[in-house]
């Protein structure tokens, strides 16, 4: 996935998602000066970022 399917998935800004890969949140790949995800990677971040009704 790249950055603009990422933002899509996640519901962030690309500001957000420099952020995540900044404090590593995120891992990514790099090829061609472009970044690319794992499905995994991002559904994994989803599901952390989610509310937990239990709190």
């Amino acid at each position: 996935m790249d950055n603009q399917e990422v933002c899509l998935m996640l519901g962030i800004t690309k500001r957000t998602l420099q952020s995540h890969k900044d404090k590593g949140l995120l891992p990514f790949s790099k090829l061609n000066r472009k970044n690319y995800y794992k499905l995994s990677d991002v559904q994994r971040l989803l599901v952390s970022d989610a509310p937990n009704p239990n709190k």
